[in-house]
């Protein structure tokens, strides 16, 4: 079967199309016409859901999104991972809030170089679909409303500095950032810092550094990553040392603190591990200890953690998932249980290979529908050591 990537269509639609791009093992087109729509089809909310690279499902009502989440994930567990259905149990439904509109706490618009004399700004907004070309977004519907009415000031603001040459130059364009800080504040400034509660735990960041962005979700996720590290093994040993992989700014380390003796976070990013810890004196934590180094690092020294047979190791990788070098060594480590949480199902397939072909089983497999209205999905998996 010959594979052609069609935007704003559903799956068992008939359209007619036009190929523009022919690849190695599949075409790109463009939707000339839907011969026969899908009862899923709905009319976009947003005006330029059609063009605008930032949502790819409006067109889509919610519960079929997230059906599609679902088989997507089970697809790739299957495909990439290799793994036959009774390696895994049955992916769980995509879990979702209410929230589909206006979730959305930070933005990053963007505009690009400015070539003309008169120093006017084009588009300020996100890529086109299929294209580097930018769309001209006034309102973004999945942003919450403080940030779009922050939207208008700033790109208002953004025109006007740049006409009277008040703008720097960047050879690529620039990039606009937008954080909704809570009580009506929207922080503009990377370096600023802003606090953001998730359930009884204050979180202290830079306004530009790496947090979740979706506030109604973040609280399901943290819960069951609790819920998944704390639960017995099947010995029935109670879990009592964690190590956070990737940790970010200490939200899982943190977020488990109280369930464990001790939890150690490590990050490469030093700014992160300085956030982690001041997150965790901000909050009263004393059992956790954050390192900044590269996360295959907390498996090179004499015994990271005490008690691996006692041990959780939550993962939270990058898109690109985890190292050859880290898996070995989470190998060689081997923790009672890894909770893995990730943005791309299809890294986290590939690693699931590994670990299900070095003596775990998969216990569950949970995506999140964390960015409503976009292909996006996060996925928590859980593996428990079986010998």
């Amino acid at each position: 079967k010959w594979v052609i990537f069609i935007p704003n269509v559903i799956p068992g639609e008939v359209c007619r199309v036009r190929i523009y791009r022919n690849h190695a093992s599949y075409s790109d087109a463009d939707l000339l016409e839907i011969v026969q729509p899908s009862p899923d089809r709905i009319e976009p909310l947003c005006s330029l859901a059609n063009i605008c690279g930032g949502c790819q499902y409006q067109h889509i009502n919610i519960g079929r999104q997230r059906q599609m989440k679902t088989e997507q994930v089970q697809e790739l567990f299957e495909r990439i991972g290799g793994l036959k259905a009774e390696d895994f149990p049955t992916v769980l439904d995509t879990l979702g809030t209410e929230e589909v509109f206006g979730y959305r706490s930070k933005i990053t618009p963007h505009y690009d170089v400015i070539t003309n004399k008169s120093c006017e700004i084009g588009p300020i907004g996100f890529k086109e679909k299929a294209s580097r070309r930018l769309v001209d977004v006034p309102y973004c519907h999945i942003a919450t409303p403080d940030i779009n009415t922050a939207l208008s000031k700033v790109r208002e603001e953004t025109r006007d500095k740049a006409v009277q040459g008040k703008l720097k130059k960047p050879a690529k364009g620039a990039t606009l950032l937008l954080r909704d800080a809570g009580d009506g504040l929207v922080e503009t400034n990377h370096v600023a810092y802003v606090n953001t509660t998730v359930k009884d735990l204050t979180f202290r960041f830079q306004a530009g550094n790496f947090f979740q962005n979706n506030p109604f979700m973040l609280p399901k996720m943290v819960d069951l990553v609790v819920d998944a590290a704390t639960i017995k093994s099947s010995s029935g040993e109670a879990m009592t040392h964690l190590i956070d992989c990737y940790c970010g700014s200490g939200l899982f380390a943190l977020g488990c603190s109280s369930s464990f003796d001790v939890c150690v976070g490590i990050e490469v990013n030093d700014k992160a591990v300085q956030e982690a810890r001041a997150n965790a004196e901000l909050n009263g934590i004393k059992n956790c200890d954050f390192v900044s180094a590269s996360a295959e690092a907390i498996f090179l020294s004499k015994d990271p953690v005490k008690g691996k047979e006692s041990t959780v190791v939550v993962v939270d990788p990058p898109r690109k998932g985890c190292s050859e070098e880290f898996l070995e060594q989470l190998d060689e480590y081997k923790p009672q249980r890894v909770v893995y949480m990730s943005c791309d199902p299809a890294t986290q397939a590939r690693d699931a290979k590994f670990l299900v072909a070095h003596g775990y089983d998969i216990v569950s497999v949970q995506p999140f529908d964390l960015f409503p209205q976009t292909r996006h999905i996060e996925c928590l998996a859980i593996f428990e050591r079986n010998y």
